[in-house]
């Protein structure tokens, strides 16, 4: 199951390039996101950071403590920060092209099984009967998302925590996409936990990858599409023998 974690970016890379209708549900995402960048990128990348540094620093007074740790706890919260701001940026993208990513993973799974796959026309009435559905179901998802990561974010205030709290927010990134796959097969909680716990590295060491894609502008809005199509095929290849 770990050759699965890095053997599956090639062919979850080459299911959105060599095929045309996923090229197209995959690049609606990207262009969402960068209409978005677009109109509030200068919001959210610039005066939104320059609050949240001013919110840390008020909080953290050099008076209160040494000027190494008070620098050293100071960096490590303003990363936190940015991180978070990008992980927001691309929930948001995400929620907006849940539809489409939820297509998009039903075709890759389609095609790795050498299923018929639908046309375009029938991938578009497909989508537009589930939109209502797919976007409630995203929008549960991604508020259990943001209490989670709310949580891991109290944690990064203890320096000694914030490996544990970047790790959570590696597994939350994952599951916000590997829960496609979930959905459709209408699993319970406690066969997804039980996915989870089995495939923890897996999904920590990809989340991490993918997290850290998330903290670079405009290059993060690969992450929906790409991670849909990576943890469509993670979760195939780790439950094959179900089939």
């Amino acid at each position: 199951m770990i050759k699965n974690t890095l053997t599956t970016f090639k062919p979850a890379m080459q299911m959105i390039t060599k095929d045309k209708v996923n090229f197209i549900l995959a690049m609606i995402p990207v262009l969402i996101g960068l209409l978005i960048f677009i109109f509030f990128g200068k919001w959210i990348y610039t005066e939104l950071a320059t609050e949240g540094q001013k919110l840390i620093e008020s909080y953290i007074s050099e008076g209160v403590m040494g000027s190494i740790v008070y620098w050293l706890v100071s960096i490590i919260l303003t990363v936190i920060l940015y991180f978070i701001i990008n992980f927001t940026f691309v929930l948001i993208v995400s929620l907006i092209a849940s539809p489409f990513n939820d297509l998009l993973s039903s075709r890759i799974e389609k095609k790795y099984h050498n299923e018929k796959i639908p046309t375009f026309s029938e991938s578009l009435t497909f989508l537009s009967g589930k939109l209502v559905a797919t976007l409630f179901n995203e929008v549960k998802k991604i508020s259990m998302i943001v209490v989670l990561s709310m949580i891991a974010f109290v944690l990064s205030y203890i320096p000694i925590l914030t490996p544990f709290s970047i790790f959570i927010n590696a597994l939350l990134l994952a599951v916000g996409f590997v829960d496609y796959t979930w959905s459709r097969k209408n699993l319970a909680f406690g066969a997804c936990f039980s996915d989870l716990r089995k495939n923890l590295f897996g999904y920590g060491f990809s989340g991490g990858f993918f997290f850290i894609i998330v903290s670079i502008p405009v290059v993060n809005l690969i992450v929906p599409p790409l991670a849909t199509s990576y943890y469509t095929l993670f979760w195939i290849k780790n439950n094959e023998h179900r089939n």
